[in-house]
């Protein structure tokens, strides 16, 4: 269902009455609005624009979150219209319509109806009868009221265009459900299919062993320790002095 200003229109006047229609507008089609955006175009004072905001949350037809103004210290809230829960209200307002037409529609087919000449009353027959068939307004005599297969044909009429309504709502939700179906089977096509892949194990490819070449050990040659020979200190012959 195309949520259309009229529809909207009838939804939220009997929570905001007219005053609160041009917030509606500023918040559909719309997500994080700041109250103070809403104010300014709505020329609205902020306080009359938060009672209207909390009353529609109680509704459950907007959601908000908060952020903190870094500069100014207090938190912002902004706010966002939840379109499905508006036509959730507007369809469950129809079907209550409906059941109330159908009761009206079983009384006027079952009942007699009499009505003031200056169509101050209409009672059925037993509230006739309490007032011996006089007006309890005015005091004159009530007359038969022949109008009311035509009241009939208006509630059949009323009746039907509310059903083609519900029965419309049906079909979108037999679609959404449907295009949620086929989304979650693809989903757990695609997990299933990621799940395989990861089952799957590659072999790995051995690789050929090249011999390695071992360069020829060089022989270590040891050293031989020449032992060094001790010099032998030759002492010089001491002159002996001769007497002359």
């Amino acid at each position: 269902m195309r949520l259309t200003q009229n529809k909207i229109e009838e939804i939220i006047l009997p929570i905001l009455n007219e005053e609160g229609l041009p917030l509606v507008t500023q918040l559909y089609g719309k997500e994080n609005v700041s109250e103070f955006d809403l104010a300014k175009d709505t020329k609205l004072d902020i306080k009359v624009v938060r009672k209207m905001l909390y009353l529609l949350y109680n509704n459950n037809l907007v959601s908000f979150n908060r952020k903190k103004d870094k500069e100014k210290g207090w938190y912002i809230y902004y706010w966002t219209l939840i379109p499905d829960n508006v036509r959730f209200i507007y369809f469950k307002r129809k079907r209550e319509q409906l059941i109330r037409l159908n009761e009206k529609l079983e009384a006027e087919e079952k009942e007699l109806f009499f009505i003031c000449p200056k169509e101050c009353v209409r009672l059925t027959f037993d509230q006739g009868m309490d007032f011996e068939f006089h007006c309890p307004e005015c005091g004159d005599l009530l007359n038969q009221d022949e109008s009311n297969i035509k009241n009939i044909s208006k509630i059949n009429n009323r009746i039907k265009q509310l059903e083609d309504d519900l029965n419309e709502e049906k079909r979108i939700v037999r679609r959404a459900i449907v295009k949620e179906k086929k989304r979650i089977v693809k989903e757990q096509v695609k997990a299933k299919r990621k799940e395989e892949k990861k089952k799957i194990v590659k072999k790995p490819v051995k690789k050929k062993k090249t011999a390695k070449k071992t360069s020829p050990k060089k022989k270590v040659t040891k050293k031989k320790t020449i032992a060094k020979k001790k010099s032998k200190t030759v002492k010089k012959p001491v002159k002996k002095k001769v007497k002359k």
